[in-house]
């Protein structure tokens, strides 16, 4: 088990294991406010911790007793009700949804369960999400309530091989934090979320796998991105994974992009978009070859695969990103500008010191004449 900080996100993961996640919502709108706020006013926001906890009840099923998660080896169309009870830890009523979801990996290399619409998977032995229901979507908790939650697991009919991967969600709302400070009032809305990781084995262990079907063109926040998709179609965990990815133009041995990533996780049957950042550069169009090297507790693949990015693609694309201007290029049109411009004032310095000439000559001429 191992416990990733991220500021105020706090995740704690072990093959899917049982973690708190919290995810602050306007945090950027909050903190724009503080920033200013000790400029102009005192403002003061008062943290808040989560106000409910959940725990698993262990199963007569469970794999191994020691776990704080369910993972647990059933028969083939075999039922089984597995329970978690929540408690309300604050002095006011909350409202707690619930859901089942099937493990994926995301485009961090995170098994990730509460977003898994959002990812792939591929050749799944079974839907866990589909195979785990629970007897209620929703509970109303009272102050300081406890309750039970229970979820019926129906195995599939046909025995498989590796391990079904999913997790039970649970999300709140809970109350606004404001400041009782009446010259300023900020407030922030944050939402807890608890996952309990849900492992399903099946009669035989496998070992992970890796490919590489495709690449496609997308982005990130707005900035251009290669994604090599890598597939672990396996039904088992992909651990411990570093992936280093070059790009280049086709038949040119000189790396336009690389990105290299370690200690990485790939969820069973699932796909992972590893993206490849153009930083702020524009796609190009033209041929070129993607190369993958990953390895994996001793395992390491190797891959090549040709792609073309075409002109109207890279087009739609460029329009939709932001891209760097080269200020060298900018610095050096405005050097030359000034230059030009230097040469119309010296040019018309030199007509007018010419016109001043000829007209005292014309004068001197005059003069003579009338001498």
């Amino acid at each position: 088990m191992y416990v990733r900080p991220l500021h105020n996100v706090y995740i704690a993961i072990k093959n899917g294991g049982i973690y708190m996640l919290k995810y602050p919502h306007k945090v950027l709108v909050a903190l724009l406010f503080l920033l200013f706020g000790c400029l102009v006013v005192p403002v003061s926001v008062q943290a808040q911790d989560a106000e409910y906890e959940v725990k698993a009840i262990p199963s007569t099923k469970q794999v191994d007793q020691t776990k704080t998660y369910f993972d647990l080896r059933l028969d083939p169309e075999e039922k089984q009700t597995i329970t978690v009870r929540v408690t309300n830890k604050v002095d006011h009523e909350i409202t707690i949804n619930t859901d089942v979801k099937t493990a994926t990996t995301n485009t961090n290399g995170i098994v990730e369960y509460s977003n898994s619409d959002q990812n792939q998977s591929i050749g799944l032995p079974a839907d866990i999400s589909k195979l785990v229901k629970a007897n209620a979507s929703k509970l109303t908790l009272a102050p300081h309530e406890s309750k039970n939650v229970d979820y019926t697991i129906s195995m599939p009919k046909e025995e498989f091989s590796g391990v079904l991967s999913g997790g039970i969600i649970f999300t709140s709302d809970v109350s606004k934090t404001k400041s009782t400070d009446s010259t300023a009032d900020v407030a922030i809305n944050n939402q807890f979320g608890y996952v309990i990781a849900l492992i399903l084995r099946g009669d035989k262990d496998v070992s992970p796998d890796l490919q590489f079907p495709e690449v496609s063109l997308g982005q990130i926040n707005n900035r251009n991105t290669v994604f090599a998709h890598l597939a672990n179609p396996n039904a088992a965990y992909l651990n411990k994974l570093n992936v280093d990815v070059k790009i280049k133009k086709k038949n040119s041995d000189k790396i336009l992009y690389e990105e290299k990533k370690k200690d990485m996780q790939m969820a069973p049957n699932s796909i992972f978009n590893y993206p490849i950042s153009l930083q702020e550069t524009e796609f190009k169009p033209g041929k070129y070859t993607l190369s993958v090297h990953a390895e994996s507790k001793g395992k390491t693949w190797d891959f090549d695969k040709e792609f073309e990015i075409k002109a109207k693609e890279a087009k739609n694309l460029n329009k939709q990103a932001f891209i760097h201007q080269n200020k060298t290029n900018y610095l050096l049109y405005l050097i030359l500008f000034l230059v030009f411009l230097l040469g119309i004032l010296l040019f018309i310095i030199y007509r007018k010191r010419q016109q001043k000439i000829k007209a005292l000559e014309d004068q001197l001429a005059e003069l003579k004449k009338k001498e």
